[in-house]
């Protein structure tokens, strides 16, 4: 285990906590694993993410007030925006998110209907939700 010196000298060389900095650099070493893997496209937007400071863990199925196994299932685990995960706990409900497992038909005329692949995915298939995920596919394709 370091000493505390050991620990004062880094800190003060990388200025900042010597801990806080092992974290960010955990953080960065894990999301280049994950766009080398090709696991930076959103689970909820379905858009690529493409800033370290900006990509968070995901449970696809809510583990809070359910099963606890479902915190440590890998298989549970998807990556997401920032912006977009906490979005997605927002909607989330006691029972856990709204799920968008059946059909939903075409949405075109719909209030609040945007084309997106999130609508996409959640079984949209209006002409211009058909063209975004085309879009997003190719973009994500030429991350290489």
């Amino acid at each position: 285990m370091p000493s505390k010196k050991a620990n004062e000298r880094k800190t003060k060389q990388l200025g900042m906590n010597f801990s806080t900095a092992q974290h960010r650099l955990r953080r960065k070493v894990m999301f280049m694993l994950i766009q080398r893997l090709k696991l930076d496209e959103c689970y909820q937007c379905r858009n690529l993410i493409v800033d370290v400071d900006d990509y968070s863990i995901e449970h696809k199925k809510p583990w809070l007030d359910e099963d606890t196994r479902l915190f440590w299932d890998l298989g549970n685990i998807a990556f997401s925006h920032k912006s977009c995960n906490s979005g997605a706990a927002r909607q989330s409900t006691k029972k856990g998110r709204i799920k968008y497992e059946h059909r939903i038909g075409n949405r075109e005329e719909e209030d609040g209907h945007y084309a997106s692949r999130a609508w996409y995915d959640r079984g949209c298939r209006c002409d211009a939700c058909k063209l975004v995920k085309k879009f997003s596919r190719k973009q994500h394709e030429r991350v290489k």
